[in-house]
């Protein structure tokens, strides 16, 4: 299921469950020539990260080839962090990867899925990213 992984793993690129994660500044905190203030929120984006064209060429495009083990290994670190990243880091992550995997491989054994090409698509931010419209499709049931 080498394959479905890819899929999996562009769609999180593209569309990762929580578009930014914040964190608190326990001291002041030098990056660059910046200083964070201790007490600052700080906000660190996946969706902005992912769709980056420092780390991914075509950002916009749903490319699951790209996921060669090459290019995982090239990453730098926090270039993709679909859940997160650290110490507080999603404790689900793992169970993630197999549950999301498995799941595709299980529905498209089943069916032929295509996005209705009249149906608007959108976003729709809150804590979690989510289709703005819902995601209207048309199944083909596979014989």
């Amino acid at each position: 299921m080498e394959y479905t992984e890819k899929v999996f793993r562009e769609a999180m690129r593209l569309y990762p469950p929580a578009w930014t994660i914040g964190r608190q500044a326990i001291t002041d905190y030098k990056v660059d020539k910046y200083v964070i203030p201790a007490g600052s929120i700080i906000l660190m984006s996946q969706y902005v990260m992912h769709h980056d064209s420092r780390y991914f060429s075509d950002p916009d495009l749903f490319y699951p080839d790209r996921w060669t083990k090459e290019a995982k290994l090239q990453l730098p670190r926090f270039s993709y962090f679909p859940f997160g990243g650290g110490i507080r880091g999603c404790i689900g992550e793992p169970f993630a990867w197999m549950e999301g995997i498995l799941l595709i491989a299980t529905l498209c054994q089943q069916w032929k899925m295509h996005h209705d090409p009249d149906h608007k698509v959108g976003l729709k931010p809150l804590i979690t990213l989510r289709p703005k419209y819902g995601m209207r499709m048309n199944l083909e049931h596979r014989k």
